[in-house]
């Protein structure tokens, strides 16, 4: 019996360190993948998304209401400008995303 109880926790310390090792190496990819640029996108007529340059979403964000679609998506650097505009009235309105982080910096209405 104690010999069972021996190689039974070899093959224990083997699959924990197999576990071990992968999950370690899964963190490795993560911390690799969120390096470099993000790029922001239209996502669907009320969301945008913050895409890495590896083709990862970072963030999504919601950024239009009920009665709102998101029209237009720019970005120059690490800033985009997301127009979002009224379906009923027409106006536009724009923000400014960081689109590192994917904050809201601050709107502003266009007629």
């Amino acid at each position: 019996m104690r010999r069972g109880l021996v190689e039974g926790g070899r093959l224990r310390l083997k699959v924990l360190s197999v576990i071990l090792l992968t999950s370690f190496s899964g963190v490795l990819g993560v911390l690799a993948a969120e390096k470099g640029p993000t790029i922001v996108i239209k996502k669907d007529e009320h969301r945008i998304a913050g895409v890495g340059t590896n083709g990862i979403t970072r963030w999504t964000s919601s950024v239009a209401r009920d009665e709102e679609v998101v029209s237009a998506v720019n970005q120059s650097g690490n800033t985009a400008m997301v127009s979002v505009t009224n379906k009923k009235t027409g106006k536009t309105r724009i923000l400014n995303y960081d689109a590192e982080k994917g904050i809201l910096r601050f709107s502003q209405s266009v007629n």
